[in-house]
């Protein structure tokens, strides 16, 4: 896999990045945008300039401790390029980019199900928290 580059998510990534996120998660049709901001930008990893595998980070605050985090959500590989260690080469990306980036933590959350996912995370450093999550529809 010589030619696999992992980069920020540019505006001409948006279609095979929806095509990516409709295949590993169950998202709406009618998304517009996935446009960075300050806080927020994607991680692509491209082979042959296809894209392949997708991270969005979010910047936020913890503002108790003073401190910046990142929060990753929609962590996916393209299924025919699962388990060749391309999502562990993104987080190690992502986990250099925080280092200059002065981040204190990274957080994210998964399913108990997507247990090849878990082991990923534990396999990179990541710890499981004793917490809940709550969600209130509007």
């Amino acid at each position: 896999m010589d030619n696999l580059v992992i980069r920020k998510y540019i505006n001409d990534d948006f279609n095979t990045v929806i095509d990516l996120l409709k295949e590993n998660f169950n998202i709406s049709n009618n998304i517009e945008s996935l446009e960075d901001s300050i806080n927020s930008f994607g991680i692509v990893t491209t082979l042959n300039n296809q894209v392949i595998g997708y991270i969005r980070v979010d910047k936020l605050k913890n503002i108790g401790k003073n401190n910046n985090y990142y929060l990753l959500n929609y962590i996916c590989v393209k299924k025919a390029y699962q388990n060749m260690k391309i999502a562990t080469k993104m987080l190690e990306f992502i986990f250099y980019m925080a280092k200059n980036d002065h981040i204190s933590y990274i957080e994210l959350t998964s399913r108990s199900s997507r247990e090849v996912a878990n082991h990923l995370y534990l396999k990179t450093g990541f710890v499981i928290r004793d917490t809940n999550i709550f969600r209130k529809d509007i």
